[in-house]
């Protein structure tokens, strides 16, 4: 009993990206004890993993919807699994810094399904790929919506790459025309979702910084309930882009922990007003 209390306190005091994470870590070690189990009770040609990948073929698709968001928190290899949750941590963190956690679980999420949407419409539209039988994971379609909505957000934010400062927009715009360039050569699949969260990351960022959250409006909607414009539309007065841009600059350089509390306390109040 006292390891399930440590181990719920444990959970209660991480972030949504570290939630994120453990959630990603956890599914990819189950399947690899999952099969120790099937094959210690010698039982063969059984894959639970099937019903929760996402399929190009809309016929299979349809029979397990879910697939849509369950593919995004599933990976093949340890290296996949190691750079998505890597490059989700350091920028996610920053997000969640500024605008808090209802948006980078939206945004991540959205991405996901973004990812998965463009890739089942490619897979049926494009002539190449007729008559393959393709299945995807991976959480890179939301990590990509992260990364672009940082970077169309801040473009001028530098990341410190071994010796030299990059700004995060030629971060974004690299590994976007990579997974263009990537999609005859391998991975197709994978690429084409990358492209769509990004794609969506962009997207959401515009749609915000002229004061509508997408998912708050769609939720909004279905829920057919009044959204406020009134604490969104106005953000941008509420609060110096210029300033934001400057502790986001010092992120960059010094991490967050070298900002003032003056600073922390402004990013906390940005946060807070957005996710009103």
């Amino acid at each position: 009993m006292e390891l399930k209390n440590k181990i719920n306190l444990y959970i209660s005091n991480l972030n949504i990206i570290e939630k994120i994470i453990l959630l990603n870590i956890v599914l990819f070690l189950l399947p690899f004890v999952l099969k120790t189990i099937l094959y210690l009770f010698n039982v063969k040609d059984f894959s639970l993993l099937n019903w929760f990948t996402i399929d190009a073929n809309f016929s299979e698709f349809i029979l397990k919807p879910w697939s849509i968001i369950t593919y995004g928190f599933l990976h093949g290899s340890f290296s996949h699994i190691f750079w998505n949750m890597l490059i989700l941590y350091y920028f996610g963190n920053i997000l969640l810094n500024i605008f808090g956690e209802k948006l980078i679980t939206n945004l991540f999420i959205s991405g996901i399904v973004a990812g998965g949407l463009t890739y089942l419409v490619s897979y049926n539209i494009f002539p190449v790929f007729r008559g393959i039988n393709s299945a995807m994971i991976g959480a890179s379609a939301g990590v990509m919506s992260v990364l672009v909505f940082l970077a169309t957000y801040s473009p001028q934010y530098r990341i410190r790459i071994l010796f030299f400062d990059v700004k995060i927009i030629y971060i974004a715009l690299f590994l976007f025309f990579y997974d263009i360039i990537q999609i005859p050569l391998n991975n197709a699949g994978g690429h084409i979702a990358h492209i769509g969260g990004a794609a969506w990351g962009f997207y959401y960022c515009q749609k915000y910084n002229k004061g509508e959250d997408i998912m708050n409006s769609i939720t909004s909607y279905f829920k057919k309930t009044k959204k406020n414009r009134s604490s969104t539309t106005n953000r941008s007065t509420k609060f110096d882009q210029k300033r934001i841009d400057s502790i986001l600059d010092k992120i960059s350089d010094s991490g967050y922990d070298s900002l003032t509390k003056n600073e922390k306390e402004y990013l906390f109040k940005v946060g807070k007003d957005t996710n009103k």
